[in-house]
């Protein structure tokens, strides 16, 4: 279908179209982009692109790169919902894989001012002193390179200039709402500039927090997803002559979130009984027995005459079931929460780079050096739930991460031939790099706490990991007649990766007895304090496993995995003026993710990943023409495709040492009718094996009136698993009722539809944005039908008066989610949460619907100040 399809497609361009070629004057200005590493008019680039400038930015209230999701059409970005201080990008369907640390890498390369952020966490901050922001779409792995399947996006901040000026800009809103930024640029010389830019952003969260527990007297008020962030840059530009610049940047930024949590929405009765062959209810927790919480305080049954009744009980120590905390939300009202402590994320940033352009002869010459360090930590808690059964804390306490760039931009055959050709080195550590869970109820972590209330602490900070990538680049535009242009290019790229695992568990209170139940484990005495509780005794034990998944001494617990991978990534397009200001083209590449280390994983044979590979075939068009005698600038694009090796993670039953009935083999058949003693479940990295995507995006502008600018955009989605099948490795199994993906829609919304409005007269500005979004396909077969997300619009509404009284200031009232609308972001699945976490995903289960709403109506008020 693609060969055919393009075959069409070059016949298209080669052949002219009649109906295009009568275009006539152009209405809208000419945008400049850098997507080829150098600076070229968007409308004669053959890539989808968006772009922003600092005016757009401001007038779409693009806070942050999430922003974004709601005007570039294939975009897709949605908070973490476990770190408010990191954000996952799709873009045409290739999603970022969930992971902290070094571990799995992105889809989506980001570059700030030229630097890698390799990391999804930090790219949550302000966006300010912009003086662009593009969207590129689809595989960029020539010029970009690594980890760019889906596309990338390339955030630039202002250079200093050869003139006085800058600017000033306060915001005040509902929630708190406090916004600051502004710009100075200096001339210093006159061939000395200085620039230096700060931004402040202060918010409420807009999730109340309602806990209280009326036995303890404890509350807390502290809503979630609340932010402070403080940033700050200084650009230093020296250009002592017309054929060398020098650019220093140095930029911080901190920022302190309140966290991610849930709000519960209902709840929903399986039909699989719960244990003991209890009713299906009773699997939510709270309901028909209690227990007590790692705080210490006493959940009793929602149920007060449990088995013989359904009586709701009364008793304040009843009062944090689960199912009484669902009653209460339902009268709060849908932006609360209750959590009986509150998620926190704190991080630190700091990047410090230059950058040398010079010219020699007919090439330009750019070099980019940088460094980047980062320094982040935080805890989830039991999201949106009055109790607190486990406690994730996470940390990176010094990343560091180096790159070199060189790029060369030069022209051959009489100025017929453009060339670009580059190496790019990146180098990125982070020591003391993993998670801390503490968890009493059973789970998949291995090894799993014992029956009763044996708290397991599973600590993985000593783990350390480091990746180095290396790549040489070069593409070329030949210009085979005035109107037509091929380009081709390709990349080489050498990844290598290093884990050091030593991740170790600790099991209290503990005895002898107890300890005697964990392979290797050693018996302490002494006494763990959580919350304020002692708990005498305590096992500790390796975490980490043999290839044969055995449990390691721990005197014995570490294990280096180190991996290279190499892959070469190409570029091919054609590109034709069917008239002026109007261009076919199409494009074919490829892309590559990275293989990974999965530092989560504990048997070094289960542990790493292969890179995924992608191949995209791009038919586009792009024409600024007029109909009817009204101005349009329009671009479509469509593609297709193929993935291959989907990195996926999966816990999968380890029966290594288990045995069936008498002694037997513990198979697949004898596991899955629950009669196999000693299999243990443990997370592993898998590939699986194809999917297919394609689609469609466009957006359409229009000038119908003096004044009047409406624009419009979207884009369709259809990405299927088309084998997602993949064999357990030596000594594991496929989980029980566990279903095969192949043949079902990777979960993500298959329609996102935006129009906007703005009508300019005089000084005054008005401005409407409406964007909306279908429901997420996601496969329900191990779901709750209530789990379905649902549709939903958003709708933003503005008003600014311009240059007020003659002056250079200006004023703006605006307001986001106009109606007020309800909405949710869903699991990584497409579907809502259920509680408890630990029958997430399993059919026929019982559970409570939560979800992470979507900020409501928010208002707010600006002025700016230009000089």
């Amino acid at each position: 279908m693609p060969i055919r399809t393009s075959l069409f497609a070059l016949a298209f361009i080669l052949a002219g179209e009649p109906a295009l070629a009568q275009v006539t004057r152009p209405a809208f200005r000419d945008v400049i982009v850098t997507a080829r590493r150098r600076a070229e008019m968007q409308a004669q680039v053959p890539l989808s692109i968006d772009s922003y400038d600092a005016e757009s930015v401001n007038r779409l209230d693009i806070r942050t790169l999430e922003d974004l999701r709601y005007t570039s059409p294939s975009l897709y970005i949605a908070p973490s919902l476990f770190r408010q201080d990191t954000i996952n990008i799709t873009i045409r369907g290739q999603q970022n894989f969930p992971s902290t640390g070094l571990q799995f890498d992105t889809s989506t390369a980001v570059y700030v001012d030229g630097v890698y952020q390799a990391r999804p966490v930090g790219l949550t901050g302000t966006l300010f002193d912009v003086a662009r922001v593009e969207v590129l779409k689809g595989p960029q792995g020539t010029l970009i390179g690594r980890n760019s399947t889906g596309g990338a996006i390339l955030y630039e901040t202002r250079a200093p200039e050869a003139e006085i000026g800058g600017y000033a800009r306060a915001t005040l809103g509902d929630y708190g709402r406090r916004e600051l930024q502004g710009a100075l640029n200096l001339p210093l010389s006159p061939t000395l500039a200085l620039r230096v830019a700060g931004a402040f952003a202060r918010q409420t969260g807009y999730l109340r927090n309602l806990y209280a527990d009326p036995v303890s007297g404890a509350r807390n008020d502290t809503p979630s997803m609340g932010l402070r962030r403080y940033a700050g840059q200084a650009a230093l530009k020296w250009s002592p002559d017309p054929d060398f610049t020098l650019l220093l940047r140095a930029k911080e930024n901190e920022e302190d979130y309140t966290g991610v949590s849930y709000h519960t929405l209902g709840y929903f009765v399986g039909s699989v009984n719960a244990a003991g062959n209890r009713p299906s209810i009773c699997n939510i927790p709270g309901t028909c027995t209690g227990f007590t919480d790692l705080l210490g305080r006493q959940i009793t049954p929602y149920f007060a005459d449990f088995p013989q009744g359904r009586t709701v009980s009364t008793a304040p120590t009843a009062y944090n079931a689960l199912l009484s905390s669902v009653d209460r939300a339902a009268r709060a009202g849908f932006w609360t929460t209750e959590q009986a402590i509150s998620n926190r994320n704190k991080g630190r940033y700091s990047t410090l780079s230059a950058e040398a352009t010079g010219r020699i002869g007919g090439t330009e010459a750019r070099l980019l050096v940088a460094r980047r360090n980062f320094a982040t930590r935080g805890s989830s808690q039991n999201r949106g739930l009055p109790y607190v059964t486990n406690v994730f804390l996470y940390e990176t306490p010094r990343y560091r991460s180096s790159q070199a760039e060189l790029t060369l931009n030069g022209k051959l055959a009489g100025d017929r031939v453009d060339w670009t050709a580059g190496l790019f080195g990146f180098r990125e550590t982070s020591p003391n790099d993993g998670d801390q869970l503490y968890l009493f109820l059973p789970s998949g972590i291995s090894p799993a706490p014992v029956a009763g209330r044996q708290i397991t602490y599973t600590d993985a900070t000593r783990n350390d990991a480091r990746n180095t990538s290396y790549a040489a680049y070069a593409q070329a535009t030949w210009r085979v007649r005035p109107d037509t242009r091929l380009t081709a290019g390709a990349r080489y790229t050498i990844d290598r990766r290093f884990a050091r695992l030593q991740t170790r568990t600790q099991r209290f209170p503990a005895s002898p007895a107890t300890n005697a139940t964990v392979r290797g484990g050693i018996f302490d005495p002494a006494t763990y304090t959580l919350f304020g509780i002692a708990y005498p005794g305590i096992t500790n034990a390796c975490a980490l496993t043999d290839t044969g998944g055995r449990l390691l001494p721990l005197d014995q617990c570490s294990a280096e995995v180190r991996r290279t991978f190499r892959k070469p990534t190409f570029t091919l397009a054609l590109d034709h003026d069917l008239a002026d200001r109007t261009l076919a083209y199409v494009t074919a590449r490829t892309g590559y993710r990275s293989g990974a280390i999965n530092s989560a994983a504990i048997n070094p044979a289960v542990i790493t990943a292969r890179p995924e590979r992608v191949l995209d075939v791009e038919l586009g068009l792009k024409s600024d023409f007029e109909l009817a005698g009204v101005p349009l600038r329009t671009t479509i694009a469509g593609y297709w495709t193929r993935y291959r090796d989907i990195q996926i993670q999966a816990t999968l039953p380890n029966v290594t040492l288990a045995t069936g009935p008498g002694g037997s083999a513990c198979t697949q058949g004898v596991f899955d009718g629950g009669q196999c003693l000693g299999a243990t479940n443990d997370a592993v990295t898998l590939n699986a094996r194809a999917a297919r995507v394609r689609g469609l995006e466009w957006t359409l502008a229009a000038r119908p009136a003096r004044g009047l600018t409406l624009e419009t955009g979207g884009s369709f989605l259809d990405a299927r698993y088309t084998d997602y099948s993949f064999e357990p490795p030596a000594g594991y199994l496929r989980p029980t009722g566990s279903v095969n993906l192949s043949g079902t829609r990777f979960p993500l919304p298959k329609w996102q539809l935006s129009g906007s409005a703005v009508y300019r007269t005089g000084p005054v500005e008005l401005s409407w944005r409406t964007y909306w979004q279908s429901l997420f396909e996601a496969d329900l077969r191990a779901f709750n039908p209530a789990q379905r997300t649902s549709a939903y619009p958003l709708s933003n509404a503005r008003v600014a008066l311009t240059d007020v009284a003659g002056s250079k200031v200006e004023l703006a009232a605006f307001v986001n989610n106009v109606f007020g609308k309800k909405a949710c972001v869903p699991e990584p699945q497409g579907v809502l949460n259920s509680a408890p976490n630990g029958t997430f995903g399993v059919a026929g289960t019982s559970g409570v619907l939560q979800c992470l709403p979507l900020s409501p109506r928010m208002w707010g008020g600006q002025i700016g100040f230009r000089f």
